[in-house]
C-alpha cells in the first residue's frame, strides 16, 4: 500500500495584522515541528492589502522559510478577500447581518471542502481579523475537524505587537526567547456524528438550523414532522429532509399506518405480507404510487392496470411468496434512503427479526401527534 502523505495547510481569518501569520507558522514550527505546506487567508479587502507584506521572494513567508529552514508557500491567489452578499464587490468590513452570513458561509464550505480531503492536514487560526470570523471558523471546525486538525490561537508581548517590523522571532536576539504563546484551542469535534445531510453545501444559517433539529431530534424526540403525500417528501420543523421516490413514500405511509409501535402495533412481517395487500394498496394509493413505474407493479412483475385486481384476488399466497424478496428489497431501500439523512433518527424506519418465529420485519416508532400528514393538492387559481 503506498503511503500517503499528508500535506499540512493553515487557513487563517486574519485583519489588518499580517504579523499573526508568520507568528502562527513560528507557533506551529516550535511546538508541532510542522516544516512547512501551503497558507490560506481569508479577510477583507483592506486586510488583502495588509498581506501583501508576505508575498514574493522579499516578503515576511519567505524570510520565515530562510531563517527556519520550512517550506511555506503562498500565492496571491490563496490571499482572498469576502465579497458581498451579492458577490460583486470585495467587503472592507463585516457591518450587516448579511456581510457576516456571507463569511460564515465562506469559512465553513472551505474548512468543509479541505476536510473532506484525505491527503490534507487542517490548522485553522483564529488569531486576528473579527471575532465574528474566529466563532465562525470555530463552528466550522467543530462540524468538520478531524482528529488530526486543530485550532489555534498566537498572542505576543504588547511592545511587539505594536512594533511594525517584528513579524517573528530572530534566533539570534536573546529578547526573541519565549514570546511567541502559541495555544491550541480545544473544541467539540462532532466529526463522525454529523448526518451526511448535514455534510452537505449549504449555507451557515441552514446548518445551524438542520444542527439544531437534528440534535433535538436523537437526544428527545422532539421536532415537527411532517410528510406531503403530494410532493412526496418528509420534513422536521419546515426543513426537507428527503424528496422520496413514489414508491417508497407508500411503504413509509404503510408503515406509519399500520407498522408503527407507538400506536401499539406490530412490525409489519414479510411472512405476512400477503394478509396486508388491501393496506398495502390504500397507502400506495394515497401517495399516488399506483401511476408510477416504480408503484409496487414493478414488484409483483405484472402490467400497472392489473396489479390492484392482483392484489385484492383471493389465492394468490404462492406469488406474493415468490415476490417476497423484491417487497424486502424496497423496504431496504427506504431504510437506506432514511438511515443517509442522520443516523439514531426517531424517524427512521427499524428493521429486524422482532419474533424468530415469524422473520424479518420493518416498523416505525413515532408518536401519532408528532407527524402531520399532508394530502391536500394545492389548487391554482388562474
Amino acid at each position: 500500500m503506498a503511503l500517503c502523505i499528508k500535506k499540512h495547510l493553515l487557513f487563517t481569518v486574519a485583519g489588518m495584522s499580517p504579523a499573526v501569520i508568520t507568528e502562527t507558522l513560528f507557533g506551529l514550527w516550535e511546538k508541532q515541528g510542522v516544516m512547512g505546506g501551503e497558507i490560506h487567508i481569508l479577510t477583507t479587502s483592506y486586510g488583502q492589502k495588509s498581506m501583501q507584506v508576505l508575498l514574493g521572494k522579499g516578503g515576511q513567508v519567505a524570510a520565515f522559510n530562510n531563517l527556519y529552514a520550512t517550506n511555506w508557500a503562498i500565492y496571491p491567489e490563496w490571499i482572498e478577500a469576502l465579497t458581498g452578499p451579492l458577490h460583486s464587490q470585495p467587503l472592507t468590513d463585516l457591518r450587516t447581518s448579511a456581510d457576516n452570513e456571507c463569511a460564515a458561509n465562506g469559512i465553513v464550505e472551505r474548512v468543509r471542502e479541505w476536510t473532506q480531503q484525505s491527503d490534507i492536514v487542517l490548522h485553522a487560526s483564529v488569531a486576528g481579523g473579527r471575532k465574528t470570523m474566529g466563532l465562525y471558523l470555530t463552528q466550522a471546525m467543530s462540524w468538520f475537524a478531524r482528529p488530526e486538525d486543530d485550532l489555534s490561537h498566537v498572542l505576543v508581548p504588547d511592545v511587539f505587537e505594536k512594533e511594525r517590523d517584528f513579524y517573528f522571532p530572530n534566533k539570534t536576539n536573546p529578547s526573541h526567547q519565549g514570546i511567541v504563546d502559541f495555544a491550541t484551542i480545544p473544541f467539540v469535534r462532532m466529526y463522525g456524528l454529523l448526518p451526511p445531510l448535514l455534510q452537505k453545501e449549504q449555507s451557515y444559517s441552514e446548518r445551524v438550523k438542520l444542527s439544531q433539529a437534528y440534535l433535538a431530534d436523537i437526544s428527545s424526540q422532539t421536532g415537527r414532522l411532517s410528510l406531503d403525500l403530494v410532493q412526496h417528501t418528509l420534513f422536521i420543523n419546515h426543513y426537507q429532509l428527503i424528496n422520496f421516490q413514489p414508491l417508497s413514500i407508500g411503504l413509509y405511509l404503510f408503515l406509519l399506518e399500520y407498522a408503527n409501535l407507538a400506536k401499539g402495533q406490530s412490525p409489519f412481517y414479510f411472512k405476512r405480507a400477503f394478509d396486508y395487500r388491501d393496506k398495502l394498496v390504500e397507502s400506495l394509493t394515497r401517495t399516488g404510487s399506483t401511476q408510477s413505474e416504480s408503484g409496487l407493479s414493478s414488484l409483483v412483475g405484472l402490467p400497472e392496470e392489473e396489479w390492484l385486481k392482483y392484489w385484492k384476488i383471493s389465492g394468490q399466497r404462492d406469488q406474493i411468496e415468490a415476490r417476497k424478496n423484491d417487497l424486502e428489497n424496497a423496504f431496504g431501500k427506504l431504510h437506506k434512503d432514511l438511515k443517509e439523512i442522520w443516523v439514531h433518527a426517531s424517524f427512521q424506519v427499524f428493521k429486524g427479526k422482532r419474533n424468530e418465529a415469524k422473520g424479518p420485519c420493518r416498523w416505525v416508532d413515532i408518536v401519532p401527534d408528532r407527524i402531520q400528514l399532508i394530502e391536500r393538492k394545492v389548487l391554482l387559481i388562474q
